[in-house]
């Protein structure tokens, strides 16, 4: 998931992604670091297009400088999100290193209009699908819950995923731009948020584990070394606090279709289709890590929240831009209703393949 929050009740008059970034701009950011000589510098680009990276090969070594993408640079949320970060370090996590600038050591340097941060590059790789990389990646997931449970550092206000608020405004005043079949299509994805989000509340939301959440655990963001074991943690402009099962539940929906689309040889993740073996696999070694044991209900509740989750990962690009990618609203729109009803349809299966691997 991409900041929910921000793409929902910003969308009117939300810049256009921006355009990668320019050599003279990297000389001006790069010259407030003390990083040896610089040998070259190319586009780097994995990530999201709203945040455009480079890779810069120095004298202290590879590194990635990115521009913070719009509605990401509050200053709070940097200050929130790099002090996770720094817990995280201090605690041994896996968290790629931030390189401070020269004169004021801070983490950050602006430079023109942008904000930009300094990273070491760890060269891993995205998860092989197998059962013991899926395990590591659920374990890494209940480590980071655990070591920020107790976390003091308040966040600024950022909603994720659950029960947001104004959708329902904003889709009915979308739905009135589209022709009626696909009207009928923007209806009935609100129509499955809607119950989604009561279901999830029904099961005990607000009663479950609050933690500091990743916000986007997805296999871009988690990578692995060649033991096939965690190496790295990205990308913490999503971090919040909440109930950890919304960190779960993403992993499930991303990790299972990304599996999914890995084994069928089709790089295509639409429409959804999870694979549960998998699913299973990442919550069974998040079960045997976390410190407190996942709740019945908490299982229970996440093919809701993936509806949740699918419904915002789309909608809020498609309010804004008139499209999620290269697809279209008249065709893309009932796939994602197709997908929330595959996801429905497999619910049961879903919740008996991570039951087995908990119990």
């Amino acid at each position: 998931m991409d900041g929910q929050e921000t793409e929902v009740t910003k969308s009117a008059g939300m810049p256009e992604a921006p355009s990668a970034i320019d050599t003279e701009e990297i000389a001006s950011v790069l010259s407030h670091y003390d990083i040896g000589e610089i040998r070259s510098i190319r586009v780097y680009p994995r990530g999201s297009r709203k945040a455009p990276k480079a890779l810069v090969e120095a004298g202290i070594g590879s590194l990635i400088l990115k521009r913070r993408g719009p509605g990401r640079d509050d200053p709070r949320r940097i200050v929130f999100e790099h002090a996770v970060h720094e817990r995280l370090s201090e605690s041994g996590y896996p968290v790629v290193e931030i390189i401070r600038s020269a004169r004021s050591r801070s983490t950050v340097v602006r430079a023109g209009s942008g904000i930009y941060e300094l990273f070491r590059y760890v060269k891993a790789s995205r998860c092989d699908g197998s059962r013991e990389a899926l395990e590591s990646c659920g374990r890494g997931l209940a480590m980071l819950h655990d070591t920020l449970r107790d976390f003091k550092h308040r966040p600024p206000g950022v909603h994720g995923f659950h029960a947001v608020p104004d959708l329902a405004g904003h889709l009915e005043r979308y739905a009135e731009t589209l022709r009626s079949s696909t009207r009928q299509a923007c209806d009935d994805l609100m129509l499955g948020y809607q119950l989604a989000s009561a279901e999830v509340d029904a099961l005990g939301w607000s009663d479950w584990p609050c933690t500091i959440v990743h916000g986007d655990w997805h296999p871009g963001n988690v990578l692995f070394g060649p033991d096939g074991h965690l190496a790295a943690v990205l990308d913490f402009d999503a971090a919040r606090r909440e109930p950890r099962v919304s960190d779960l539940a993403a992993a499930v929906l991303h990790f299972g279709r990304y599996v999914n689309s890995k084994r069928q040889g089709d790089e295509s993740i639409w429409p959804v289709d999870l694979d549960l073996e998998a699913a299973g696999w990442l919550v069974g070694g998040y079960a045997k890590a976390a410190a407190d044991p996942l709740r019945g209900t908490e299982l229970a509740a996440i093919p809701a929240l993936i509806v949740e989750a699918v419904v915002l990962e789309t909608m809020p690009p498609m309010i804004r831009d008139g499209h999620f990618g290269p697809h279209e609203s008249k065709s893309f729109l009932p796939m994602v209703v197709k997908s929330i009803r595959e996801i429905q349809r497999q619910s049961g299966r879903l919740i008996a393949s991570m039951r087995a691997m908990v119990e």
